[in-house]
């Protein structure tokens, strides 16, 4: 029930606070729109709402186009003739005042009265400038601590840290808002009521007191407030209670002492839990989370106070800055607040806390190094003009002008090299190991061998990093594997989260933080791969192309975490590094690829021993063979015999698949035929006892088509069996064609398959075609086959030329037909001619 009611009091406190700070914001801006758009006196007076005397407390002589002018510290009396109290002057400079219009006013000094009159004009370009971006950093300060309060109340609730961030966030934005109030309130379009207000101060004021609770919950439960916990929150909260009932009683008269006194006690005893949790803490995650939270708020509110105490003494000793160096000021201040919410989001998200980090450290050496040479060069202006024109009694501007635009000139250089010296001086091990990776990478891209490249940048990342050791994962770009050391498979693949963070670029990657954070999910497999070899940093190797692979960094030999300098240093160097992994890795891809192309060129030249050297004659035949290979090597294969007793086997087969495994099948299928016929089997029988081979020793997917003939020229007879393959084509002397299709099954599909044998005539004028699938099946570019019907065609216009022309002629009409005379399969044919010779 309690946990309940804290619930919606947390809510209720959420969106009161975020309507009164949007309301604030708006009455803010037509405070803006108002004073940027009227004519009125930019020199600024303190008005007061009882007496009429408003002292000048800065002067723009700019204002008064004749003398008597006003000097600091005289009063301003009278205003058109009337008391010079606050509702006269905004009755007289109001939206309906414009610019160029003369005013009469009256002005005190030592005690004599002076009657001038100023010209009222726009506000001055450097202070409208100035007035605009301080709205602008007071808005994104107030919406991102809004914004940082809801993102952790809708993320969890429940937890009492995060409840209590929740809270500070809110408390904190509406005590920016309030506090920030530089422009009077008459110039606002509307007035909140003053109830309203002192509420709302007293929410603000307790921003300090939830900063010192979040301490003592964040990152983890302090154990001493777990065990006292309602003493420490009435310890905490109660100087809440008492200013904001002073504040109510006095009406929003209550002195700034108290509340500054309270605000620094409570906000530096934050600051010392901070850094006693940050000592304390038990991981790396821990560590890093409590120094972003530090590195993103102390200068911010180191600031903020040091700004309060200094209104406080200046109050105290009658010192009032000018307008603009009061602007400035809040300005630097907000520049330097801004990290907080951003610091707080990833700190309770527990992932790119380096990342950020660094982020946070390079904005604020920026800001220092700049605001430091701005206040430097407006120094040596001033001087310049100051002191050194009126000792020589020069009166133009002109040599003023001349040094401002070459201190312009210089700024950017200047601001270049004193950023460099600051970090070299801050981190001198950045530098170190920015110049070991920058020899080593340049000696690296001429390297050719892939082990020293990597134990070599591993000796550096040792000496630079102190890494215990570093490990290359590469992408095997055929099957979207990865491989490790040695060529040793790694247990990841293109699907998962981690590699899908590495191929958005991201930059490096800590393990525990992406583990912690549930940015990643990894397999137990995975985490046994990680923890074997103590991986702390995961770094990308992308190229244009994409990822190449990513190195695995260990932990640090001397225990320590990684630092942001070197995060940054080594995604920096990532790029380069992949690109020589790659350089290298292409290289030794084009030495295997040389080396397999040199085998190839090998098996190609024991494959063409395979194949018949010469065509034999024999008498009453032509015969004719031609082959074309799609690849080195091929599955293609056609073979002639001449037997003893006057025969001829002609034989064509057509293995599955192309390359190197085709090839090596194809001549095991020569070796097997040959012994068979010497075994003096029939054609049936060397079918039989090849199909077996064939199935026996080889894998299921594979197969053979095949036929073979034996040609008996003195008996006029073909005998032949046709195991699966294209049917030969038969042309008779009249025309007519035939189709040998007698056989049986393809070889290596079914074991003791039966095969039959076809016998028929060869006559003198008769021609058989005998040829591969890579013959019909050419495709056009409208992907239509060739078809046996043009090769049949071919022939029967062609029955009188000898084989070699025939084969001549089917070739030149498939390569027309096809477009090209490059194949997606292997092109074989073979012909025999019965004659009388």
């Amino acid at each position: 029930m309690i946990k309940r009611l804290i619930l919606i009091l947390t809510v209720i406190i959420m969106v009161l606070s975020a309507g009164f700070c949007g309301i604030h914001l708006v009455r803010e801006y037509t405070k803006i729109y108002k004073i940027t758009h009227i004519g009125d006196m930019w020199s600024f007076i303190k008005l007061n709402t009882i007496t009429c005397y408003a002292p000048f407390h800065e002067i723009d002589l700019n204002d008064f186009p004749h003398p008597p002018y006003p000097e600091r510290g005289d009063l301003l009396v009278a205003i058109e003739n009337r008391p010079a109290t606050e509702e006269n002057y905004f009755n007289t400079f109001s939206t309906d005042t414009p610019a160029g219009e003369a005013i009469e006013i009256m002005f005190m000094h030592d005690n004599v009265m002076y009657t001038t009159e100023i010209v009222t004009r726009t506000i001055p370009g450097p202070l409208k400038f100035q007035i605009w971006l301080m709205f602008v950093l007071l808005s994104l300060i107030v919406t991102g601590l809004i914004f940082t309060g809801v993102w952790g109340f809708t993320r969890k609730s429940t937890s009492s840290a995060v409840r209590t961030l929740t809270l500070f966030c809110f408390t904190l934005a509406v005590g920016m808002a309030l506090t920030s109030e530089i422009i009077a309130r008459p110039y606002a379009a509307f007035q909140l009521p003053v109830w309203l207000v002192t509420g709302f101060t007293v929410l603000g004021i307790s921003s300090a007191s939830f900063w010192l609770k979040l301490h003592l919950l964040f990152p983890k439960r302090n154990t001493l407030y777990d065990r006292f916990r309602i003493l420490f929150n009435i310890a905490i909260f109660l100087p809440v209670l008492v200013l904001g009932s002073l504040l109510v009683i006095n009406a929003r008269s209550l002195p700034i002492l108290p509340i500054t006194i309270y605000h620094t006690l409570f906000l530096a005893a934050g600051f010392t839990l901070l850094i006693r949790n940050f000592r304390r803490a038990d991981s790396f995650i821990e560590k890093r989370q409590t120094r972003l939270v530090l590195l993103g708020s102390f200068t911010g509110i180191t600031l903020y106070i040091l700004f309060s105490w200094f209104k406080f003494l200046s109050s105290g000793m009658k010192i009032q800055l000018p307008i603009q160096t009061s602007m400035l000021i809040y300005n630097i201040t907000f520049l330097f607040l801004l990290p907080i919410p951003v610091s707080f989001i990833y700190a309770f998200r527990k992932y790119k806390l380096l990342a950020v980090e660094g982020k946070v450290k390079r904005s604020t050496r920026f800001l220092s190094v700049n605001l430091i040479l701005l206040i430097v060069f407006f120094g040596l202006l001033y001087l310049f003009g100051e002191f050194v024109l009126k000792a020589v009694s020069i009166n133009s501007q002109t040599p003023t002008l001349v040094l401002g635009l070459l201190l312009a000139v210089a700024f950017m250089p200047t601001q270049r090299r004193l950023r460099t010296k600051v970090e070299d001086y801050f981190y001198p091990e950045r530098s170190r190991l920015r110049n070991l990776l920058k020899d080593f990478l340049a000696s690296s891209m001429v390297r050719t061998d892939e082990g020293s490249f990597w134990r070599n940048l591993q000796e550096k990342l040792a000496e630079g990093l102190s890494a215990e050791k570093i490990y290359p994962v590469l992408r095997i770009i055929e099957d979207g594997g990865f491989v490790a050391e040695n060529d040793e498979p790694a247990p990841f693949s293109l699907s998962d989260k981690l590699i899908e963070r590495l191929m958005s670029r991201e930059n490096s990657i800590l393990l525990d933080e992406a583990v912690e954070s549930g940015k990643i999910s990894l397999t137990e497999e995975q985490k046994e791969w990680f923890l074997k070899r103590k991986c702390a940093v995961i770094l990308p190797l992308t190229v244009k192309s994409g990822l190449v692979g990513f190195l695995v960094i260990s932990c640090k030999t001397n225990g320590e975490d990684f630092t942001s300098e070197e995060l940054e240093l080594l995604g920096s160097f990532s790029a380069q590094i992949a690109l020589v992994a790659e350089n290298i890795q292409l290289l030794r891809e084009r030495i295997e690829k040389q080396k397999l192309e040199e085998q190839m060129r090998m098996a190609k030249d024991i494959q063409k021993g395979f194949l018949p050297e010469n065509i034999p004659y024999v008498k009453g035949l032509e015969i004719e063979a031609l082959i074309r290979f799609c690849l080195d090597v091929a599955g293609d294969y056609y073979d002639i015999m001449t037997l003893s007793d006057g025969r001829v086997i002609l034989a064509v087969g057509d293995v599955a698949g192309k390359g190197v495994g085709a090839a090596l099948l194809m001549a095991n299928l020569q070796a097997s035929l040959r012994t068979t016929r010497e075994m003096g089997a029939s054609l049936a029988e060397s079918a039989e006892r090849i199909n077996t081979l064939v199935y026996d020793n080889t894998p299921s997917e594979l197969f053979i088509t095949f036929f073979m003939a034996s040609i008996d020229a003195a008996n006029d007879r073909i005998s032949y069996v046709n195991a699966g393959h294209n049917p030969p084509l038969l042309v008779r002397g009249d025309g007519r064609v035939e189709r040998l299709s007698q056989g049986g099954l393809l070889f290596g599909v079914v074991r003791n398959a039966e095969y039959v044998e076809g016998i028929t005539d060869f006559k003198i004028g008769d021609t058989l075609l005998m040829y591969t699938d890579g013959v019909s099946e050419a495709m056009n570019a409208d992907e239509e086959e060739f078809g046996e019907d043009r090769i049949i065609a071919i022939i029967s216009e062609n029955t009188a030329v000898n084989p070699e022309e025939l084969l001549q002629k089917i070739e030149s009409k498939v390569e027309e037909f096809h477009g090209s005379s490059r194949y997606s399969d292997d092109f074989t044919l073979l012909a025999v001619r019965r004659t009388d010779k």
